[in-house]
């Protein structure tokens, strides 16, 4: 699963600084703007997100988690496997997004305790999750697009950490994913192609203290 991922919205990357000035310009006026997380992200905060606009990216503010019903629990992930056979997954097949990172956190059970890892793609600045989004109903009858992080199989080097990882889509797959409108047939046969588990080397790091 992906429980927790990384994004620093101070870092001066390029990219991180177009995501958010796009986003600034668009909720200038909105209090949804101070709620927008950097750093460690957990489910249920509102992080930047790339969604498809007119067979355009726009940057938009997403929720992470779908609340389920009279739970305080939100659902934060979805197996890429079966996103076409769930009815909860299938409902949301044409609101795909893209969720920017630099990296996400997993846990290794060792007996009684667990040791935390940071892991990301080798030699990579940033890059993008593949995501599923809907609007949702929260407590006192606020209206937000709540988001899931599509899982697959855990790339060769992650798997003595967990059975399960985000998708990490491939820079020629991010579009496909975005904008792809085929028939269900090809879309099951698009996401066999591009929902894979990461197939470059990956950077795992320790984390002390946590």
């Amino acid at each position: 699963m992906c429980g927790r991922y990384f994004l620093n919205l101070d870092e001066n990357i390029e990219e991180i600084k177009k995501i958010l000035d796009e986003i600034s310009q668009k909720y200038e006026k909105s209090p949804i703007l101070q709620k927008v997380k950097s750093g460690e992200i957990f489910p249920t905060e509102f992080v930047p997100s790339i969604v498809s606009k007119d067979f355009q990216r726009e940057a938009e503010i997403l929720r992470w988690g779908l609340p389920l019903q009279n739970k305080k629990e939100v659902i934060i992930n979805a197996r890429a496997e079966t996103i076409l056979e769930k009815p909860l997954f299938s409902s949301m097949i044409s609101n795909r997004c893209l969720i920017p990172a630099q990296g996400f956190f997993e846990w290794k059970k060792n007996g009684s305790k667990k040791q935390k890892f940071f892991i990301k793609p080798k030699d990579c600045n940033v890059f993008y999750m593949a995501g599923l989004y809907k609007r949702v109903e929260l407590e006192g009858g606020i209206l937000v697009d709540s988001f899931v992080i599509l899982t697959t199989e855990p790339a060769e080097e992650i798997k003595h950490i967990h059975s399960r990882m985000p998708v990490i889509l491939k820079k020629e797959y991010e579009d496909l994913w975005l904008f792809e409108n085929v028939s269900q047939r090809a879309l099951r046969d698009l996401f066999l192609r591009i929902l894979k588990p990461w197939e470059g080397e990956m950077e795992i790091i320790e984390v002390k203290n946590n």
